[in-house]
């Protein structure tokens, strides 16, 4: 009989980091966690303490890590991964009546169980049919742990209908699927079948053969360091974020849910929510964990949402483009109030605008500092000029236009505590508006309101036009500002 301490390890991993329901290969049948927990006591039975002590000896390790290692190997599953056919896809509830389903979606599903079979495995999940989707806490759970249900997997096997060999995998739409990234990248070992279920490569394991992994970094622009050793957090967002800009989900809010378990995040599931509101809940939830200034790498439409700040990107898309950033860590929060940051803020003039009959226009930005010039930046949006009405989301009445400023969010910061610009400026378009305020009956005086982000449809990017070695650019330390965006 196996030791106490190795079956309580064995039943916390099944229920804490396995799938709910799991396909029993043998029988085609679904079982759920106490079933797939009987079956792999069985498994260990054959354990004893003398085994585990004798490991502990031989790799130095504390029996609690010798236990770990012995559940991880014992405890297996395959998981599929694919594209959905447009109908006959089986369901949980036809895997749980007496009659066997058929079609399209079984002979699929029956080929997979059978790939899983030949690598020994008597447990399979699909995400087909292995959800209740008509539990809301069960289809919560499962697209919340899904990354790491791929990742505990002893192999993802990829189902690929469009591809007959290796060359022909660019072509193929498993690639520009929302979920199918992180299928790609959560589990250590994945092997690729094509069209009629032919294995593409002779390897066990596709993320060790050089060609295949050639082909998806050319597709995916994902690194092969990151295709066979991905860790999952929130560095790196704004690369990662382009991974996932040209994908499409059926839902808009899975373009969000399909990230958390890349960025390592978790957010409560709302279909029906929209895609912006869920990916600005996502963005907000990586800001918690995060203090990596290139989350702010991004262009485009901000997310519109009831909370006040326009300063969060509606979607993966916004990175496209992205200049280079070095990392750069600082503190900063979402309030109440809006994206509360460090800034550069930089006076600038707007000072022409071309284009002024379509909703996109080129407009240069002039700065200077105490006569000395910072820069002249073109920059694509819609930028009203001065004086003009505009809506300011923190203000009751229409306001006026009144200042431009661009804020320099890569500044760098000197020992002494002073600020200086980096040879490539990366900053916001800031804009800020008056409006009047009633003093006596008849008299009004102009109240400025807070610097806001103005949306551009181009990065903000520039090199200063002066030169530290030459010691003309004045101190910056005053023009450092604590705002909310």
């Amino acid at each position: 009989m196996a030791p106490t301490d190795l079956e309580d390890a064995i039943a916390r991993y099944i229920f804490d980091e396995t799938p709910i329901h799991l396909i029993h290969v043998p029988e085609m049948k679904l079982v759920d966690r106490g079933a797939v927990l009987r079956h792999f006591l069985a498994v260990v039975r054959d354990v004893t303490d003398e085994d585990i002590q004798a490991q502990c000896a031989e790799l130095h390790l504390s029996r609690e890590n010798v236990i770990a290692t012995v559940v991880r190997k014992r405890v297996r599953y395959a998981i599929f991964s694919h594209r959905w056919l447009s109908e006959g896809e089986v369901t949980y509830q036809e895997m749980t009546q007496s009659i066997q389903p058929r079609g399209p979606g079984f002979e699929k599903l029956q080929s997979f169980c059978a790939a899983a079979s030949r690598h020994r495995l008597a447990f399979a999940w699909s995400d087909t049919c292995c959800i209740d989707k008509t539990s809301s806490s069960e289809l919560d759970e499962s697209l919340r742990s899904m990354f790491k249900w791929y990742r505990n997997s002893s192999i993802c096997i990829a189902y690929l209908a469009q591809t007959v060999s290796v060359a022909d995998l660019e072509k193929d739409l498993w690639f520009t699927r929302g979920w199918t990234l992180q299928e790609l990248l959560a589990p250590k070992q994945l092997k690729f079948f094509g069209a009629g279920w032919m294995p593409l490569t002779m390897q066990d394991n596709d993320k060790a053969d050089y060609h295949v992994i050639k082909m998806i970094e050319k597709i995916t622009s994902i690194s092969s360091r990151e295709l066979n050793d991905f860790v999952p957090g929130s560095h790196d967002v704004a690369k990662r974020m382009t991974w996932a800009a040209n994908r499409k989900t059926t839902r808009g809010e899975d373009m969000a849910y399909s990230l958390m378990g890349i960025f390592n995040v978790v957010l409560p599931i709302a279909y029906g929510e929209g895609s912006e509101r869920a990916f600005f809940r996502l963005v907000e939830t990586i800001i918690q964990t995060s203090d990596d200034l290139q989350i702010f790498n991004w262009a485009g439409r901000p997310a519109v949402t009831n909370h006040p700040s326009r300063a969060l990107p509606s979607s993966p898309r916004c990175y496209v483009g992205q200049p280079y950033c070095l990392p750069i860590r600082r503190e900063f929060s979402l309030t109440n109030r809006g994206l509360r940051i460090k800034l550069v803020v930089l006076p600038a003039e707007l000072t022409s605008r071309l284009d002024d009959h379509v909703s996109s226009r080129q407009a240069t930005f002039h700065s200077e500092i105490d006569g000395v010039p910072i820069t002249n930046v073109s920059v694509t949006g819609n930028f009203p000029s001065y004086g003009d009405h505009v809506q300011d989301a923190a203000a009751d009445v229409d306001s006026i236009v009144s200042d431009y400023a661009l804020g320099v969010w890569n500044y760098l910061e000197t020992p002494s505590g002073d600020a200086e610009l980096p040879h490539n400026c990366l900053a916001f378009v800031l804009m800020r508006t008056v409006e009047p305020v009633p003093v006596m009956s008849m008299n009004y005086h102009w109240s400025k309101n807070p610097w806001r982000k103005h949306s551009t449809a181009s990065f903000v990017e520039f090199r200063p036009q002066f030169s530290y070695s030459l010691e003309v650019c004045p101190p910056l330390k005053r023009f450092v500002e604590l705002v909310s965006l």
